[in-house]
């Protein structure tokens, strides 16, 4: 064999190893997410927001979600870290006007900086998965185990996940989303991200039900999937809420 044709074999497996890998996940730094807002050219006030806007953390209508804490790393003696950001953000944004939209991200930024422990630029995390992106994941698994768009459609907008016939729908797409793997079971770091965060009394709440359905020993792995998912997890992720009429109109646009 030459040399050529090995190398296009290497190459090939690891361009394979890698989509197979990564599927539909998206991980960004904030180091990277700086050089991309860079691209885009905001006022120059705006660029945190930007940067925040791209990571998903920061929503406009209720401001910083709580797993930017992702990109910092506590001392670890401090276990009143995020007590002494949620009290920042309280006590700066109460003064800020609503529409200042840039300012106000700018300051929950300098809440985490502040109070959240040394900020971790280079590593990448992961990213939580948009609405729309979360239903081209689903059409996608949909289309790759042969059920029809509009079957698909229809347990999006009605948020019916429970059905056995589509267990294998569900998994599918909760791997393609890096959000469970069959060795591994829930990634619940990443459902945390991809939840907006929730608090540890659910956390505890999760990894029981996880022990439960585990001891159930299913055989079939759609099921297994499914039912972590739903049992576990459930409305807490919005993908599994019914999509309103209104989004409904909004998609097909």
């Amino acid at each position: 064999m030459s040399c050529l044709n090995l190398a296009t074999l290497i190459l090939a497996f690891f361009a394979t190893s890698v989509i197979c890998t990564r599927h539909k996940i998206v991980q960004k730094s904030l180091a990277g997410t700086d050089i991309e807002c860079r691209q885009y050219d905001p006022p120059w006030n705006c660029a945190v927001r930007c940067q925040t806007l791209l990571m998903r953390d920061w929503v406009d209508s209720t401001g910083m979600q709580s797993p930017y804490d992702r990109f910092f790393q506590p001392d670890s003696n401090d276990r009143c870290n995020t007590n002494r950001t949620q009290r920042c953000l309280l006590d700066k944004l109460s003064t800020l006007p609503r529409n200042k939209l840039c300012l106000r991200a700018d300051i929950s930024v300098q809440c985490f900086l502040n109070q959240s422990g040394q900020v971790i630029m280079d590593q990448p995390k992961f990213v939580a998965p948009s609405r729309l992106l979360e239903n081209q994941i689903f059409l996608e698994c949909g289309t790759m185990l042969g059920f029809s768009r509009q079957r698909v459609w229809d347990v999006l907008y009605k948020g019916d996940f429970t059905h056995p016939e589509i267990s294998c729908l569900v998994r599918c797409f909760l791997i393609r989303s890096g959000l469970y793997d069959d060795k591994s079971g829930l990634h619940l770091e990443r459902f945390y991200v991809a939840c907006g965060g929730y608090d540890d009394a659910f956390y505890h709440n999760v990894t029981k039900c996880i022990a439960n359905v585990e001891a159930a020993g299913l055989c079939d792995k759609c099921t297994r999937a499914q039912r972590l998912a739903l049992e576990c997890v459930g409305s807490q992720y919005p993908i599994f809420v019914p999509i309103p009429l209104t989004g409904k109109l909004k998609l097909h646009g």
